[in-house]
């Protein structure tokens, strides 16, 4: 199976934290793993009695992260979601591909660090081995 370019940017970025730069420079990471939802829209008014009030309409996706910020997110469907619970409830085939014409992933509603936070932490990855190299040629 061939990895697009951008998975093997995250695994390459996510590999580089492991490598320690020094023997006292170790640092605990925490990696997430597994199904994530995320809110697009209310629930048309059709679906609206097919689900609790609490429900949304989202995405569905699973998802690879270091520090709480999603890496690499794939296999995203969409759903009828209520993230709060951590809940899902599938929707009808022809009724989820209507609506995935109206509404892609690009229109979930995803916190500052759950979709910047990977690149953030490679910025300052970045930084700091730029900082060790630097250090060292003095």
């Amino acid at each position: 199976m061939k990895l697009p370019r951008s998975s093997l940017i995250a695994l390459l970025l996510v590999a580089g934290l492991f490598s320690p730069l020094a023997a006292h420079a170790k640092v605990p990471l925490v990696f997430n793993t597994g199904e994530e939802l995320f809110e697009v829209a209310p629930l048309p008014a059709d679906l609206a009695d097919e689900f609790p009030s609490d429900f949304s309409l989202g995405y569905r996706c699973n998802r690879f992260g270091v520090l709480w910020a999603d890496v690499w997110t794939w296999n995203c469907t969409l759903s009828a979601v209520a993230v709060d619970q951590d809940s899902y409830g599938d929707l009808p085939d022809d009724t989820r591909k209507t609506l995935e014409e109206k509404y892609s992933m690009s229109d979930a509603k995803r916190g500052f660090w759950n979709h910047y936070g990977a690149a953030t932490l490679g910025g300052l990855f970045t930084l700091l081995l730029l900082g060790v190299i630097r250090s060292k040629h003095r």
